[in-house]
């Protein structure tokens, strides 16, 4: 029986809903949320705001944060769910290393995700950053694994085909949070 995943990280392009989800699937799991958007420095976050996509170079602190999130979560044995947009493969790759982690891609269609973000209006990523980050974007590979969900369901719905199709993979995961962990 494969061993529950201590990380989730909930993935994909602004407006996807990976916060809402984020928070919803720790809830239902009875487990830690961190917020990738967080691990940012406040010079991306300026930049972002302003429109300017991120480089990888850029990016390179804000995937060492996170990657440091997933170690210390893996190391204290303490599930954990984590946003992050994850566009290209390598970055993917380097927060999957470790054992245990799980991809979650929220599939959104170009035209919702516009229309979330045109009516988003307490985030630094706006409708004017969603091109830079479709184009930057590489599709998930077989190897990797990932749970795809339809983000065009309720997030309630969102997370109750996650557990479903989460459960059928790991079937651990109909135990309680503090037996699944200790496995």
């Amino acid at each position: 029986m494969n061993p529950c995943p201590l990380v989730w990280i909930v993935i994909g392009v602004a407006g996807s809903g990976k916060t809402v989800i984020g928070r919803l699937l720790s809830q239902q799991l009875e487990c830690d949320f961190l917020e990738g958007d967080r691990r940012h420095l406040l010079s991306n976050i300026l930049k972002m705001a302003a429109h300017i996509p991120l480089q990888d170079s850029d990016r390179q602190s804000w995937l060492l944060e996170m990657e440091a999130d997933i170690q210390r979560a893996i190391a204290l044995n303490r599930e954990t769910v984590l946003t992050c947009s994850a566009l290209k493969l390598s970055y993917r790759t380097q927060l999957t290393a470790p054992e245990r982690v799980q991809l979650v891609w929220l599939n959104v269609p170009e035209a919702e995700l516009e229309r979330r973000l045109s009516q988003r209006g307490n985030h630094y990523m706006k409708l004017e950053m969603l091109r830079s980050q479709i184009a930057a974007f590489e599709p998930i590979q077989p190897e990797e694994n990932a749970i795809i969900i339809d983000g065009l369901l309720s997030p309630v719905e969102v997370v109750t085909d996650l557990l479903k199709t989460a459960t059928q993979l790991f079937p651990s995961l109909k135990k309680s949070w503090w037996q699944r962990c200790y496995e």
